[in-house]
C-alpha cells in the first residue's frame, strides 16, 4: 500500500488520454513496462511501468490498477553501478603490485576490465514510485519530489500516452476547483506573477511580445544608426 508519510507533486494532465480501467491504458502501460538489466553488464538504467501486484513488469491486470474513483499507477527504476569500494580495492592492489600510481590510462582499462568482471554478477538498485491518476480531475499524484523522478515522470508519461503533464501548484490548484469572479480577482492579486490559465494562454502571451520585442529592438537598431549617420555628416 501507500506509505503513511512523504511528499508529493500533483502534475495535470493534458490532451487525449485513453479511457480508464480500459483494455487501452493498460496496453499503453504495457508498452513502456519496465524491463530487466540485471544481466547487463555495463552501466545502465531501466524506468518503465509496474502494477502494485507485479513489480515485474510482466503483467497489467486491471483489477491491480483500480483504487475507487482513481487508477493507482507505479514506476519502477533499476540503476546498474559499478561498487565504487571495488574499485578502489582493486586500484590499490594493482598500485602495490607495481609500486607507483597507476596512469589515468592504466585506470581507464583497469574499470573496464572490473565492470566486464563484477557488472553481470551486480544487482542493480530497485526504486518503486507510486502514481495516484485521478481521471476525472485530470490530475496525477508522484509520490515523489526529486528533480530528476519529475523529469523521468514527464518523459514516462509522454512515450505512454501521448499526453503531457505540467507541474501544479498552489494558484493552478486553486483555479481548477471553480472559483467566482470575485476570487479569480483576489487571487491574482495576492500572487507575485498573474496565473496564466494553461500552456496555450502562455503561448498566445509570449507570442506577441516576442514580436514587440523584436520590433523594439529593430526600432532601436534603427536609431542608433541615424544617430551614427548624423554626427558622421557633423563631423
Amino acid at each position: 500500500m501507500f506509505r503513511r508519510s512523504g511528499s508529493f507533486v500533483a502534475f495535470h494532465v493534458e490532451g487525449r488520454m485513453p479511457a480508464p480501467r480500459s483494455a487501452d491504458f493498460a496496453g499503453a502501460m504495457a508498452s513502456q513496462r519496465f524491463r530487466s538489466i540485471e544481466d547487463a553488464a555495463s552501466e545502465e538504467a531501466s524506468v518503465g511501468w509496474v502494477t502494485p501486484g507485479d513489480p515485474t513488469g510482466d503483467t497489467f491486470e486491471l483489477e491491480d490498477l483500480d483504487l475507487d474513483r482513481a487508477l493507482w499507477l507505479r514506476i519502477r527504476i533499476d540503476r546498474k553501478r559499478l561498487p565504487a569500494v571495488w574499485l578502489r580495492i582493486r586500484r590499490g592492489q594493482a598500485e602495490r603490485s607495481a609500486g607507483r600510481k597507476l596512469s589515468a590510462a592504466e585506470r581507464r582499462e583497469l574499470k573496464d576490465a572490473l565492470m566486464d568482471e563484477l557488472l553481470p554478477r551486480v544487482l542493480p538498485a530497485v526504486q518503486l514510485v507510486d502514481v495516484l491518476y485521478d481521471p476525472e480531475q485530470r490530475l496525477a499524484l508522484l509520490f515523489g519530489t526529486a528533480t530528476g523522478l519529475r523529469d523521468e515522470f514527464r518523459k514516462l508519461w509522454f512515450r505512454t500516452f501521448a499526453s503531457d503533464v505540467v507541474e501544479s501548484d498552489a494558484g493552478s490548484l486553486a483555479r481548477r476547483v471553480g472559483l467566482d469572479a470575485a476570487a479569480e480577482r483576489y487571487l491574482d492579486e495576492v500572487s507575485p506573477v498573474p496565473w496564466l490559465r494553461d500552456r496555450r494562454a502562455a503561448a498566445a502571451v509570449r507570442g506577441p511580445r516576442r514580436m514587440v520585442a523584436a520590433g523594439a529592438a529593430a526600432a532601436a537598431d534603427d536609431d542608433e544608426s541615424a544617430e551614427r549617420t548624423a554626427e558622421e555628416a557633423q563631423a
